[in-house]
């Protein structure tokens, strides 16, 4: 079958953690299975400000971008076509909990991620993370929602207090997803986005858009909240350096980000190349550069 589009995550899947931009063998990759007509999506956690910078793609250009965990679709130009903002009542709860126990909270916007909570904390820790366009501003007089509604939500906080906040809240169905690994102070990152929502719908409403069916779909990512697209896509792998819940998800595994794997999946189904496969060597932790920074705190 000839596949329609790629939708591939950013990071750990497009571009090793902590590095600027997609390493070569992949931009030529994407670039000529651009130019033999297929269409590259990418879908990730991170909200539109944080990929609209062109460097950090090495060259590459995206069709379309699933950005918010599936909760806003937008095409080059950054003009939405489908999006599903969160709601005044579930906001105000992430900032009643995350004030009443000082955890770091950001909403991702269509201009700017806006930290509400602890925002030195955040803007610190992406610094920290040398990873281009992650950052926040300090939304501090906590009203950029009367504009227009974030997408999504960023916190940390101890695993233990994701429970706490569902049992307080836990009518609202909100969806939280880790990422990367339990921090050196305790913490833990997590996208939060509404009930229901992930990179899965946002496959589905971009397919519906494009009048293309999830059949037409490659999905190709490495942690939780690549799942849902995963488990949508016609054909869904996982990148070697993938979590458990990832691979579990997918139909197969390929190469680990490190060993340009997406580029050898391209060039397997868009033009007869051998099959991708995992190298079997053993790279060690993807966030390798977030941890260590992490370890020396």
């Amino acid at each position: 079958m000839q596949y329609q589009l790629l939708a591939s995550d950013f990071d750990n899947t497009l571009v090793p953690f902590g590095e600027p931009c997609p390493r070569p063998a992949v931009v030529r990759a994407v670039k000529k299975m651009q130019a033999a007509g297929g269409k590259f999506v990418l879908s990730t956690g991170r909200s539109y400000p944080a990929i609209r910078d062109k460097n950090q793609l090495g060259g590459i250009r995206y069709d379309y971008a699933i950005t918010c965990n599936g909760a806003c679709v937008v095409d080059r130009q950054g003009n939405v076509i489908a999006e599903h903002p969160m709601t005044n009542e579930e906001m105000y709860a992430l900032v009643d909990f995350c004030e009443d126990y000082n955890y770091p909270l950001q909403f991702n916007f269509r201009d700017a991620c806006y930290a509400y909570c602890e925002y030195e904390y955040l803007h610190t820790g992406y610094q920290r993370m040398n990873s281009p366009g992650l950052d926040c501003v300090d939304g501090e007089d906590q009203d950029r929602h009367l504009v227009d509604m974030p997408h999504a939500a960023f916190a940390a906080m101890p695993p233990q207090e994701v429970e706490r906040f569902h049992e307080k809240y836990g009518y609202l169905g909100l969806h939280w997803m880790q990422v990367g690994a339990q921090n050196a102070d305790g913490y833990c990152y997590y996208d939060i986005v509404r009930g229901g929502m992930d990179k899965g719908v946002g496959l589905a409403d971009l397919c519906a858009q494009m009048g293309l069916t999830l059949a037409d779909a490659v999905a190709v990512g490495d942690s939780a909240n690549d799942v849902g697209m995963l488990k949508a896509a016609g054909l869904d792998c996982c990148m070697a350096n993938g979590s458990d819940d990832a691979k579990e998800a997918a139909d197969r595994i390929i190469g680990d980000v490190r060993e340009d794997g997406l580029a050898a999946l391209i060039e397997e189904l868009w033009f007869n190349g051998p099959r991708a496969e995992p190298s079997g060597h053993e790279l060690g932790s993807p966030w390798g550069q977030m941890e260590a920074a992490e370890e020396k705190q």
